[in-house]
């Protein structure tokens, strides 16, 4: 029988975050083919992996609460030096990376452990996320260029991470798109009827509370509409209490509710008549693809990147502000135009019909990004190395 090659994942929890689930994701379907090793920075795992999946952690605590900026570089200095040290010691074959730090770490990894083969992953779109204050931008347009291009390939969630990366990074290794996985229910979902006269139309969206996944917007657009229309908020951050003290300014406490962090929030999806993406900018949501998995038809910003390749095949639209546009399958609309999410959320509620059909095709559309496909991909992948 051939020897399994041996294949490292390096993230830096298994926790919750989208990168690290889809990470969680990976490692598990590729477990069929290769000997797989999960590196993590911290020992945090949240998410169910296979008992044959080999768990290694940098640090034996969870993830550190330091501040100090000189013990959190020479934390990573630790890293640095525990990490390369393991995929020498562990007869590493290929590495795989997730997320910015791990890919910087990967390229430096490889100059001493030159005959590893590195992949890396980039899970953001980077000008968004990178180029936001003068320390980052001078930071990452340093360092990306000169350890991203160290490795042997780069994977991203986008077509439009990867030009980035190359226009505005001059990131020059070879690049692919392998989009996110989700793993199919085994039957097809039955969407939630809605009936104007006596319903409430429920509405839901998941995401961290942070400025950059913008949900004060939606309830800005909710507090033009009528009061039959709830909002339930899945996740946990820092804009908690802002988020909060806002609905209370506009009298909405009674509809809008912060549901906080939920391992399992997929289960609870169905319950719902729409699910809202308010992002200002994406990779590649998995809020969305989880959404239409279930039947639940999608409203979500127009933003970089994602939501235009999930539901309009990245068939680029013009959306004049205070309107939105029926996509392939779902709703698009403008970053920060809360006339016309509140048009959108109008248009679902009035046209149950409408509405049903976009939850169905949503779901045709999820299939594309059955695990099985997509990791097949990442296989094909990485046997090119």
């Amino acid at each position: 029988m051939k020897k399994k090659r041996k294949i490292a994942l390096f993230v830096p929890t298994i926790s919750s975050g989208g990168a690290e689930r889809v990470a969680c994701h990976f490692a598990n379907e590729l477990s069929k083919y290769f000997d797989i090793t999960i590196i993590l920075l911290y020992n945090i795992i949240e998410y169910p992996l296979n008992e044959n999946i080999k768990v290694i952690s940098l640090s034996k605590e969870g993830k550190s609460i330091k501040t100090n900026k000189i013990n959190h570089f020479i934390d990573y200095a630790n890293f640095i030096y525990k990490y390369q040290k393991k995929i020498k010691s562990e007869n590493i074959d290929v590495v795989i990376s997730f997320m910015i730090r791990q890919n910087i770490m990967t390229g430096i990894a490889k100059t001493f452990n030159p005959k590893i083969k590195t992949i890396i992953s980039e899970r953001c779109f980077p000008s968004k996320r990178y180029l936001n204050t003068k320390r980052t931008a001078l930071a990452t347009k340093t360092l990306i260029p000169k350890f991203y291009n160290k490795n042997d390939k780069l994977f991203s969630n986008s077509i439009h991470i990867n030009k980035d990366l190359i226009d505005n990074f001059n990131v020059n290794i070879d690049t692919s798109v392998i989009y996110n996985p989700i793993i199919m229910n085994s039957k097809n979902p039955t969407t939630k009827d809605y009936n104007s006269i006596d319903s409430t139309f429920q509405l839901v969206t998941v995401g961290r509370l942070i400025p950059i996944k913008n949900q004060k917007s939606i309830i800005k657009a909710i507090s033009t509409l009528p009061e039959n229309i709830s909002l339930d908020i899945f996740g946990e951050g820092e804009l908690e209490n802002d988020m909060t003290a806002y609905t209370k300014s506009v009298n909405l406490e009674e509809s809008i509710l912060l549901k906080g962090f939920d391992l399992n929030v997929k289960t609870h999806l169905p319950n719902y008549h729409c699910f809202i993406l308010s992002s200002l900018s994406e990779g590649f949501p998995n809020a969305i693809l989880e959404a239409m998995s279930v039947g639940l038809p999608v409203i979500a910003t127009n933003c970089m990147s994602g939501p235009l390749e999930l539901l309009n095949d990245n068939i680029s639209v013009s959306i004049e502000m205070g309107t939105f546009y029926k996509a392939k399958y779902g709703i698009l609309i403008n970053i920060n135009d809360e006339h016309g999410l509140a048009n959108a959320i109008k248009y679902l509620q009035k046209n149950n019909h409408e509405r049903i059909t976009y939850a169905k095709l949503g779901f045709e559309r999820s299939k594309d990004f059955s695990l099985n496909k997509i990791g097949l991909q990442l296989k094909d992948l990485i046997e090119s190395l």
